[in-house]
């Protein structure tokens, strides 16, 4: 049987550690550690940027984390760049940051 793996966003870690705080429920982030050092949960770095603009508690966290944050391959960017031909309005030129498209595969 194959493993599934996980691909994360900005707002899912946000959120998660808005409803599950690193420093109260450890254990929810050791248990996505193991998931990231299996190889099974990842992000693109784009993510990481995102969050780390801020200088929080999930900052700090996902600094930790370099397993988890992934750069993107040929084929991923080579693909990126057909979806936004069709689909230019998906980058966010308000945003310093946006990692919205690289979760697109």
């Amino acid at each position: 049987m194959t493993a599934n793996n996980y691909i994360m966003d900005s707002s899912s870690l946000i959120e998660l550690n808005r409803h599950n705080p690193i420093d109260i429920f450890p254990s929810v982030w050791k248990n996505m550690e193991s998931l990231i050092s299996e190889g099974l949960l990842v992000a693109p770095v784009e993510v990481l940027h995102e969050i780390t603009e801020k200088d929080d508690q999930l900052s700090k966290w996902a600094k930790t984390q370099p397993a988890f944050f992934r750069d993107p391959t040929k084929k991923q960017i080579e693909h990126l760049k057909g979806i936004l031909k069709s689909f230019p309005s998906m980058v966010r030129e308000d945003r310093e940051y946006d990692a919205d498209p690289w979760l697109l595969h």
